[in-house]
């Protein structure tokens, strides 16, 4: 691997109307997450058009409309067009609606068993009732985006098999990420709303100040750690076998690795 491959952001929102050229010059591989089957279709439908973003199938739990909107016809008809689901996942923000997303979520994990994909999962304020499901029903390649869980929660998660996809408002928890081992460490920006706090340009793509900050505390260079960020990616996508659902070019690079 050499030290110019590109940043990692495994989990960012991104206008599905942007053109091809500005996602481009980003210079970066950025999974791209959605929030509704309704946003996945049109994403998913300019897929061929981009060459280093690869777009989401998601159901975002903190969405009223997007869980009442949830259909696995069409869920499944899409999940074959894309190598990554995101965003789905439990939001316990709103406590009566936990049984809804629940069912959304165990009927989404049980496709993800027959059907491998990389999956970001959100857990805002439900990290163990997020660990039960997938205790219940686990799937390969689980990603959990902007963890908030205690050193107990990510023990169990670590033990689960997960990764975890780090961004800036993340590196103020620090000491929850020492119970991460490297090898299922991964960068994200989650933008807009991950990296507000960022005193870095605000863009998909922009890892830089998460690759610094979790290079020093691994002890080795901020380009030893992107390489790991894509020795991982290369696990996660074998595990899933999804390979041939990447952009061409995205599956050049993990080739090389």
């Amino acid at each position: 691997m050499t030290n110019n491959w590109p940043p990692l952001d495994m989990h960012a929102h991104v206008d599905v109307t942007i053109e091809p050229r500005e996602l481009l010059a980003l210079r970066a591989v950025v999974f791209a997450s959605n929030r509704s089957l309704a946003e996945s279709e049109r994403a998913l439908d300019r897929q061929a058009g981009d060459l280093l973003t690869v777009w989401g199938l998601g159901v975002h739990p903190g969405i009223k409309t997007a869980l009442e909107g949830f259909n696995l016809g069409t869920f499944k008809m899409l999940l074959s067009r894309t190598a990554y689901v995101g965003e789905v996942g439990l939001d316990g923000k709103v406590k009566s609606r936990l049984s809804l997303q629940s069912d959304v979520l165990t009927t989404i994990l049980s496709e993800l068993q027959t059907s491998p994909r990389i999956t970001s999962l959100h857990s805002y304020a439900a990290t163990n009732e997020l660990l039960e499901l997938l205790e219940e029903t686990p799937i390969a390649g689980a990603v959990l985006h902007w963890w908030l869980g205690d050193e107990y929660a990510t023990r169990k998660a670590v033990d689960l098999g997960a990764y975890f996809s780090v961004n800036v408002s993340n590196l103020r928890n620090i000491d929850v990420l020492a119970g991460i081992p490297p090898e299922r460490l991964l960068t994200e920006t989650d933008h807009p709303d991950g990296d507000r706090w960022s005193t870095e340009p605000r863009q998909p793509g922009n890892t830089g100040k998460v690759e610094a900050t979790l290079a020093k505390h691994l002890g080795i260079s901020p380009t030893r750690f992107r390489q790991t960020c894509w020795t991982n990616l290369r696990a996660l996508v074998h595990s899933t076998e999804s390979d041939t659902l990447l952009p061409e070019r995205v599956r050049a690079m993990l080739s090389a690795v």
